[in-house]
């Protein structure tokens, strides 16, 4: 039997954030199983409890799934017995399966070690999701990740780009999806203030040190210093307009 959770206002205006990113992007499908890629984070278990809500207006029925990848990191085994409950709870299957993402960093040495974790742990969920028959797989990327994804694009990688909200994978065999790409973060953090849902960190040894955390820092400071800033970034991403862009200049040197 599935445990019922209380509905705050601030729980129920997610869910309709939810709902509406789904419907937007066209992201659940009439027979889709779903499988949500779960973290031990605050962000992947809120999203499980939202897209369990009976009410949920998405017209197709879908099944849904929930799988942990253990990583090698120390969190990994408190994460994975939190999860297995938590998800017993909601009534959700439970998967577990093992990557040694560690050796994958000692190979690729300390250059990108979040995009290397990140890539490995969303191609271990695609190789799995195809033994369980699911053909979308969900991840817990909210608005404010989109923001520091398009900055550090920007900053780091010489174009201007976010977090898709629904692509596709291997000639559409399999989508992943991002359906909290409109709710805010400091609403899933008083979510689980006010639910009482566990929140690990993983226990990477680079956590804290990244790229995006200079971002958060980066961004943090500007929204203090301009109010309205995080809602004018978030609309530049739908807003933009080509004729005001650049072409790619005709001599290399050009751009340095």
């Amino acid at each position: 039997m599935t445990e019922r959770f209380s509905e705050s206002r601030n729980y129920l205006n997610m869910h309709k954030r939810l709902e509406t990113a789904m419907s937007d992007y066209r992201m659940i499908n009439e027979g889709d199983h779903l499988l949500v890629g779960m973290s031990g984070g605050k962000d992947s278990s809120v999203m499980l409890k939202l897209l369990t809500r009976k009410k949920v207006e998405i017209k197709a029925g879908f099944k849904i799934s929930a799988c942990f990848v253990r990583q090698g990191f120390v969190n990994d085994e408190s994460i994975e017995c939190y999860l297995r409950d938590f998800c017993s709870k909601l009534g959700v299957p439970f998967y577990v399966i093992d990557s040694d993402v560690q050796k994958l960093l000692k190979e690729k040495g300390r250059s990108k070690p979040c995009y290397t974790c990140s890539r490995n742990r969303r191609m271990e969920l695609l190789k799995f999701a195809g033994s369980i028959k699911a053909n979308v797989i969900a991840f817990g990327h909210h608005r404010d990740d989109l923001i520091e994804t398009l900055m550090m694009n920007i900053i780091f990688s010489n174009n201007i780009g976010t977090i898709p909200p629904n692509s596709d994978f291997f000639n559409g065999e399999f989508r992943i999806i991002r359906p909290m790409v409109y709710i805010h973060e400091h609403q899933i953090k008083k979510e689980v203030a006010d639910s009482g849902i566990k929140s690990f960190l993983s226990g990477c040894p680079y956590e804290g040190n990244t790229e995006r955390d200079y971002v958060k820092k980066l961004l943090k400071s500007i929204y203090s210093h301009r109010k309205g800033a995080k809602k004018s970034i978030f609309r530049s991403m739908f807003n933009y307009d080509p004729e005001y862009l650049l072409k790619p200049p005709s001599k290399e040197s050009m751009t340095k």
